[in-house]
Order: C-alpha cells, then structure tokens, then sequence
C-alpha cells in the first residue's frame, strides 16, 4: 500500500509495471484482497480507487474518477464548474459519451453518464481532466438544459463567462441541431441579450432565426400555457421570471 499511497486511481496494469515479477493471476488476488480489506474500491474491472482509510474512499478528483468510469469528457454542469460559471458545488459529475449511459454512486458523489452519439465531440484538457470547451459546454446545456439546472443556470453562465467563441459555438448548431431546438436557443439568447445586455453576435441570432419551423415549447415536457412568441413560433411555457430570474433577485 505505500507504493500506491497518494495517487487516487490505480490500474492493475500500473501494478503490474511496478512488481514485473508478479504473475498477472497475482496481481489480480492482491489487488481483489486489497479491494475486501477495505483498502481500494473497485471502480471497473482492472480500475481501482485508493482509500484514505479502509472503507473510506478517497475522493480527490470526482472527474477523474467520472472518467476513469465513463470514457468520455466532463459535461453539463460539471462542466459549467470546472470554467468557474457554477456558484454550488454539485455532486452529480455528468458525463458525456459517445454511447453508453449509466450511473454509479462512488462516496458521496454520483457519477452520470449521457450518451450523445455523434454529439460527443468538442473537448479539450482542462485541469488535467477531459471537458468539453467552453462553446461546445453551452451547446450541450442548450441541447439538454435539465443536466445543467435549466435556462436560469444557463443565462447566469453566459452573463458570468469572459468570453465565448461564437463561431465554434454557431458551428455546433449548423451540424447537429433540430429546428426546435434553435428555436428554443435564439429565443433564451435573444432575451438575455435584451434583458441582460449579452454581447450575442448578430449572425448567430440570424442564423436560429432562419431555422424557425412550425411551433414549439421553451420546455417540451411541461403543459403548452404560456407566452406565444410569433417571431420564433415558440411557447414560452417556462416564464420570463424563471429564466433570468436570478438576475433581478
């Protein structure tokens, strides 16, 4: 234990490059007595995390952990908390990945995992961990606002971030997007630029505007009372109050 003491995360394979002499069938006992002991907790077959104390897991990086689980890059409001534009701490790591979903609950944190298909692309190396950049981050919260708190996290995100690439951000539109889901964007981004004074490029705005198709909800899974805006054939159904409500609070 004190050759792997301080590290988080182990491998049977790093195990296996530190005693070359052991047998991969020893390898594999040790580290299976070692997890009954109390001294590792088994993440996946052959990934291990190192305990502080037996039973006690030792949760130093949530998103190394997430990933070492879930091959994929941090998302969502994970996301949103690693470029500082989350004021809580949220136990929840999302995930995205390419096909898989799942959860596992690891100490007090619960790892989800969000399969987006070919929607999983767009990430970079942030604080040594797999996140998606900033551009692609808020495309994914707009694509599926319910991992990141909702448009109220969403608007509170954009007015708090430095800077945007927009052109990266436009771009994820013009290749995955749904017209409802454009719709849905131009519309919260129109308003936080109007409310909030959101520098939101021009082009961007025009480009949702001209995927508008027939009607929509703000929110599709709740009730169609609302607020009709004919210029982006949207239903509010959410309230004005609620997205930028944090804002005038």
């Amino acid at each position: 234990m004190r050759v792997i003491r301080g590290v988080d995360i182990v491998s049977a394979d790093e195990i296996r490059e530190l005693f070359p002499a052991l047998s991969q069938e020893m390898v594999r006992k040790v580290l299976s007595s070692l997890s009954k002991k109390g001294y590792l907790t088994r993440l996946k077959r052959g990934i291990y995390l190192v305990n502080e104390a037996p039973g006690n897991p030792s949760i130093k990086n949530p998103y190394r952990i997430a990933l070492a689980l879930f091959p994929g890059y941090i998302a969502f409001s994970s996301a949103l908390k690693l470029y500082d534009l989350l004021d809580y701490e949220p136990f929840t790591v999302f995930v995205a990945t390419p096909r898989k979903s799942g959860g596992r609950t690891v100490g007090e944190y619960t790892i989800k995992a969000v399969a987006l298909g070919e929607k999983a692309t767009g990430m970079t190396l942030k604080d040594g961990v797999y996140t998606s950049t900033p551009a692609k981050t808020f495309f994914d919260c707009f694509y599926k606002p319910r991992y990141c708190g909702g448009y109220s996290e969403i608007t509170k995100a954009l007015y708090e971030a430095e800077k945007l690439d927009w052109d990266e951000f436009l771009g994820y539109f013009k290749r995955f997007a749904s017209d409802s889901l454009c719709q849905r964007t131009g519309y919260v981004l129109e308003l936080a630029k109007n409310e909030l004074e959101i520098d939101v490029p021009k082009e961007v705005l025009d480009y949702l505007k001209g995927r508008v198709g027939g009607w929509t909800k703000l929110v599709p899974t709740l009730p169609s009372r609302g607020v009709g805006i004919k210029e982006w054939r949207l239903i509010d159904n959410l309230g004005k109050e609620k997205i930028l409500g944090w804002a005038y609070g």
